[in-house]
């Protein structure tokens, strides 16, 4: 009788488990901050209306800016990029719940110039200005930072200029203003047919790509641990809320538009492991 009453109690527990008054979901600034604002701001209000719990939004100024807000608990989920993730991860206690799928579960990084630019090669950018996205960007600089110094290539000798211009779009911007003379982006796919320069449309077609990566596994949905142990049951009805939001054509148009990406699918720990190697060995 004892074990009937505990079991009953455990179940009440579960199905009456408390919920909070709000949720803060932080956003990379992969791209123009203002543009992630205001699709963040139109997610939210959709998970609003959806979960009944108030959502708000936070986007940092830079990559780090977000490891630094879960570490300080100032946000509770968090779309991260492959490599701040796998810093949260360690400094913030993140856990990975789902991830961002494109034509793919990876995106790759590319090393691009203009079309009309005589450098054909790697070899071709010595002495020239090379332009990144953000320190803590796998595909705008990580990546293409380990395949220089595999290269024996120390970036910082190699080139006359380094610049960081804090998200792709601006990254892609400045190799069109002529600021630089080639920049690392994101691809959406191995071949190159689609990526950051996609933003615009006549950036496509006055492309070259001198290189890309391996595959990167795609950018993660996370939740601060301590909240999902506090908050269980309402991490996975958020969680499922987005996973069923691909079975319904009009909201899955909305998600697109939300998170910029085709989808989103379950994630593992595990499935970071390459960039995990890829800091270690760049240091």
């Amino acid at each position: 009788m004892k074990f009937i009453f505990l079991t009953a109690l455990l179940f009440l527990n579960i199905c009456y488990a408390e919920i909070p008054k709000e949720i803060v979901m932080g956003f990379v600034p992969g791209e123009n901050p203002e543009k992630i604002k205001k699709s963040a701001s139109d997610f939210a209000q959709f998970l609003e209306k959806k979960l009944n719990v108030q959502v708000e939004v936070f986007v940092p100024s830079n990559y780090d800016g977000l490891v630094t807000a879960m570490a300080d608990k100032k946000i509770d989920f968090g779309f991260f990029s492959a490599l701040t993730f796998v810093e949260a991860e360690k400094k913030a206690h993140a856990k990975v719940l789902l991830k961002k799928v494109w034509k793919s579960p990876y995106y790759y990084s590319a090393l691009v110039v203009l079309k009309k630019s005589a450098i054909k090669s790697i070899e071709g950018l010595k002495n020239k200005k090379i332009g990144f996205v953000d320190e803590k960007s796998a595909s705008g600089f990580l990546y293409p930072k380990a395949m220089f110094l595999k290269k024996g290539i120390k970036p910082e000798k190699y080139f006359s200029e380094i610049k960081f211009y804090g998200n792709h779009e601006a990254t892609i911007d400045a190799l069109f203003k002529n600021k630089v003379d080639a920049v690392a982006v994101f691809s959406d796919d191995a071949k190159g047919q689609s990526g950051a320069w996609l933003k615009n449309k006549n950036y496509n077609k006055n492309i070259n790509i001198l290189w890309l990566s391996e595959p990167i596994p795609n950018d993660p949905l996370c939740v601060r641990e301590d909240f999902y142990e506090k908050y269980p049951r309402y991490t996975h009805d958020l969680m499922f809320t987005l996973i069923d939001m691909q079975d319904n054509p009009e909201e899955k148009e909305l998600l697109k538009h939300f998170i910029g990406a085709d989808s989103l699918a379950l994630a593992t720990s595990r499935q970071y492991d390459p960039v995990r190697e890829l800091i270690k060995y760049t240091k």
